[in-house]
């Protein structure tokens, strides 16, 4: 004799649905899969992110070095427009650069030329859109050491040496014969 088929899953009026398995009389019910995490494996998952947020978000958030980068770039186009101002102005350029702030300056026209014996620069140096060129540092971002820079008609620097100004852990550096300005 052939033992009758119980099935598992009945639709309307005991038929079975599709889907439905078959189990045969005297078989064991196979376990059923759970799907989902356990609460130890919750905790561990919270407990990871909170070790990584620690770890890594005061990273996110302290922007020191992009300030000190973009200073330092800042900065380096400030001495390159000065050097282009002198040479195409045919009047010396001085760039005074001061822990926290920087701004440039030229002689003062003299009958259509610059007027060399004048050591005062009065005339402050405007971008093309009229504004005039000087900066501030970020909060926290200084630059070293305070210098005066400055460029005379053929775009070399005064000094005898070349100039180095550090920016945080950016470095620019003049070069005394050209003028060139290096850095960031």
């Amino acid at each position: 004799m052939v033992a009758p088929v119980r099935w598992t899953v009945a639709g309307a009026c005991g038929q079975p649905l599709p889907h439905a398995r078959r189990v045969l009389p005297g078989t064991p019910e196979l376990p059923r899969t759970q799907a989902g995490l356990t609460i130890v494996e919750l905790v561990l998952v919270i407990v990871i992110i909170g070790v990584l947020g620690a770890l890594a978000g005061p990273r996110f958030f302290n922007d020191r070095s992009f300030g000190e980068r973009a200073y330092a770039e800042e900065l380096a186009a400030a001495l390159r427009y000065a050097q282009k101002v002198a040479v195409g102005s045919g009047c010396r350029v001085r760039v005074s650069v001061a822990a926290t702030s920087y701004s440039l300056a030229q002689q003062a026209p003299q009958s259509g030329h610059c007027n060399s014996a004048d050591g005062t620069y009065p005339v402050p140096v405007v971008l093309p859109d009229g504004s005039m060129v000087a900066g501030t540092a970020p909060s926290g971002v200084s630059a070293a050491p305070a210098v005066v820079v400055t460029y005379d008609a053929l775009g070399r620097v005064s000094s005898a040496s070349g100039l180095a100004i550090t920016v945080g852990t950016q470095t620019l550096t003049i070069a005394a014969g050209s003028g060139l300005v290096q850095g960031p």
